[in-house]
């Protein structure tokens, strides 16, 4: 309930603050106003939350086997709070791990492929907890490092430390909003293909060495700090000497709004 509330709150101002830009009452861009007071009060909220609030968290933990599995997609949608992912599943298992907060999970087997999808339960709104102030979901879990993955991350409020070096990721998307997220890319995954489309995030992507990279920037109102010495630019890309015939490479493309982008060594 205090959940809806607040947002419909948020909802009602912004609106009022739109239509009296629309009418000429006011002559700033809300835009650049309302990102920045959102990053604000939900750096606050992860800050102060968990001291201010102490409620009992539902705790679920998950493990998958692996079974004959040769590949798999990984479709996580997390919501308000922390996440840690890494590889090291013990052999034979799909994922191995712990879910602070609830989790809704469906595994399912496609002739010799799997599906595996991860989200906030049901009762959720807009990936936050019902209550609203508390430390939000932390979710702490391993995937194998033995099949290639198709990786699709959509994460809200909250951090997220990702380590995917010993993982087989061919594909990787990540779609983000009022964030900070740390990535350490595939270290011998052949080839990456790396999709971030960012709102008003902090996304920091770390690239092992002996990893050739191309990196394309699309961006907005963003700040940007790329490692030219490794990927210098080209007049079109970030790219490093000899990227087509790396043994190990990550293509990275990167569309973000407002927010910072990093893209250093691991």
């Amino acid at each position: 309930m205090r959940g809806r509330l607040f947002w419909g709150g948020v909802f009602v101002l912004v609106g009022g603050l739109l239509l009296l830009q629309s009418l000429g009452i006011i002559t700033w861009n809300v835009w650049l106003v309302f990102w920045p007071a959102v990053l604000i009060f939900v750096g606050a909220w992860m800050l102060l939350g968990p001291a201010l609030y102490k409620r009992n968290q539902q705790v679920t933990n998950l493990d998958y086997p692996l079974e004959s599995i040769q590949q798999a997609v990984v479709d996580i949608n997390h919501g308000a709070g922390t996440m840690d992912i890494a590889g090291g599943a013990a052999a034979g298992h799909m994922l191995q791990g712990t879910f602070s907060g609830g989790v809704d999970s469906r595994f399912e087997k496609i002739g010799s492929g799997g599906s595996l999808t991860l989200s906030p339960p049901a009762n959720v709104v807009w990936g936050i907890p019902p209550g609203f102030v508390h430390e939000g979901f932390r979710w702490d879990f391993r995937l194998t490092d033995a099949i290639p993955l198709d990786m699709r991350l959509h994460t809200g409020a909250g951090e997220s430390r990702i380590d995917l070096s010993t993982l087989r990721v061919s594909k990787l998307t990540l779609e983000t909003g009022a964030s900070s997220t740390v990535i350490i890319l595939p270290a011998n995954a052949g080839f990456s293909d790396v999709d971030v489309h960012a709102g008003a995030a902090s996304v920091v992507l770390r690239v092992p060495q002996g990893v050739a990279g191309r990196i394309s920037m699309k961006s907005g109102l963003v700040g940007t700090n790329i490692d030219t010495t490794r990927f210098p630019f080209n007049g079109s890309t970030y790219e490093t000497p000899g990227y087509e015939s790396a043994a190990n490479r990550v293509q990275i493309l990167v569309e973000a709004g407002v927010g910072s982008i990093e893209i250093k060594s691991a």
